[in-house]
């Protein structure tokens, strides 16, 4: 198998595989093998391994985690390079996400691998076994001792030549935490919560994280200052900005109220995803749709939550009427989701986490550059492109140049920005095809042949 390269250029993954097991039984091999690069020394002599070595390294489909390679493990040592070794080892392995236990298939199970055996199921950590020296006939013909460990699941390899190195990969795989985006996500998404005043941000927050983080009162303007709370779902991380309520500019005189204002703005911007709440029972307000153009402007994912359905659900002709104020008032929001929640009796509220995942998700989409091309020369064909300015303009090639969100770069005869109706059709033709709903997309125009 070919793997991908070491990546050396962002943070430490969070996420640690960590390979453990008696010294000289193959364990800096199969961390060369899995992290793509000669970076561990390898020898028939036991013991070249002392330290721990450890770099971010990348499955086959791309997802990051931190690879870690340890000195031999000697439970019995008493002094020296010996018990040094087994000690840094040991410190690894408390701080695993998951163990890679490796076995000398030449060697067969032996009682010091059975007690280390003991010694990792006490951890309660997740372990895959790899029965390395697949490639000799030895290791080949003793392989189902591996199984008397009661580890799950026992894979052949061999760090040497990669067999067994595909089936180890996807092992891995299946343990790392669900991805937002093709690498596992390091940081924790942050989610701005914004709204006018007293429609139930702060409660959202408190429902959100299950306890009262933030002061909920009838009372607006409870909040003044930005506060973040930091919060954790399912082995995801997240970060949730509660702000203060926006005003319309001609209501805001409190001075101190103003610096609120400006402190939700400028949250908004630090965020990936902008979750605006409205009052469900007073319907969609200008100044509601002014808000979402506050993200939408930014560029930020939006969510749009309705909070209080609780007062309004039963009365059909009004739910009704509410989906279709929401549809023509927020029409610019990039067929955002949709949420109709309560924060009083929870309805709902669990769905809002999984919806600004999904859009982290979308954010991360690489597109075809082929697929791209193919695209928007049919939409050439229907729609004549236009400069700002109104202009007739030809573009001749694009590519996607950066994620998160996307950004494509025009290459037409000219360095003029499209025009706002045709960027708007642009846009609407790539979110149908990649199904980008809620995603904001830029295009820049370079001037190219």
């Amino acid at each position: 198998m070919t793997r991908p390269p070491v990546v050396t250029d962002e943070a430490p993954a969070r996420f640690h595989v960590v390979l453990v097991g008696r010294p000289n039984v193959g364990k800096s091999a199969l961390f060369n093998r899995l992290a793509g690069a000669r970076r561990a020394l390898v020898h028939d002599r036991p013991g070249m391994t002392r330290d721990v070595l450890e770099v971010n390294a990348r499955t086959g489909s791309g997802r990051s985690y931190r690879i870690v390679d340890t000195g031999g493990l000697d439970l019995d040592a008493a002094g020296g390079f010996a018990a040094w070794t087994s000690d840094r080892a040991l410190a690894a392995v408390a701080d695993a996400s998951l163990l890679i236990f490796v076995l000398d298939g030449v060697a067969g199970l032996l009682p010091e691998d059975q007690r280390l055996g003991k010694t990792l199921r006490a951890l309660g950590k997740p372990v895959i076994v790899a029965w390395n020296k697949a490639d000799t006939r030895e290791a080949q013909e003793r392989e189902g001792e591996a199984t008397a460990l009661g580890f799950d699941p026992v894979i052949t390899v061999s760090a040497l030549h990669g067999t067994g190195a595909d089936e180890l990969d996807d092992a891995i795989e299946a343990y790392l935490p669900v991805d937002l985006d093709p690498e596992t996500r390091i940081n924790p998404l942050p989610l701005t919560i914004i709204g006018r005043p007293n429609v139930g941000k702060s409660s959202l927050v408190n429902a959100l994280s299950g306890r009262d983080k933030v002061m909920v009162s009838e009372i607006a303007g409870t909040t003044r200052d930005a506060i973040d709370v930091a919060l954790e779902k399912d082995g995801r991380h997240y970060l949730l900005v509660d702000t203060a309520g926006i005003r319309r500019k001609g209501k805001t005189e409190d001075p101190a109220e103003k610096l609120s204002i400006v402190a939700a703005r400028k949250a908004m911007e630090r965020a990936k995803i902008a979750v605006v709440v409205f009052d469900a029972s007073e319907g969609v307000t200008a100044q509601d749709a002014h808000i979402t153009g506050y993200a939408e402007e930014a560029g930020r994912g939006i969510l749009l939550v309705a909070n209080k359905w609780d007062l309004i659900e039963d009365d059909h002709a009004r739910v009704k009427a509410l989906r279709d104020e929401v549809a023509d008032r927020f029409s610019f929001a990039r067929g955002a989701p949709f949420l109709p929640v309560s924060c009083k009796t929870g309805k709902s509220v669990g769905r809002i986490l999984p919806e600004a995942d999904a859009l982290a998700k979308r954010f991360a989409t690489q597109l075809s550059t082929g697929e791209l091309n193919r695209l928007l020369q049919k939409a050439f064909e229907e729609q004549t492109p236009r400069s700002k300015s109104g202009r007739t303009m030809r573009i001749r090639y694009a590519v996607q140049v950066a994620s998160n969100p996307p950004l494509i770069r025009l290459f037409a005869d000219r360095a003029e920005p499209l025009h706002f109706s045709f960027e708007r059709y642009l846009q609407n033709r790539i979110r149908e095809k990649w199904k980008l709903a809620g995603v904001p997309l830029k295009f820049v125009v370079k001037p190219g042949t």
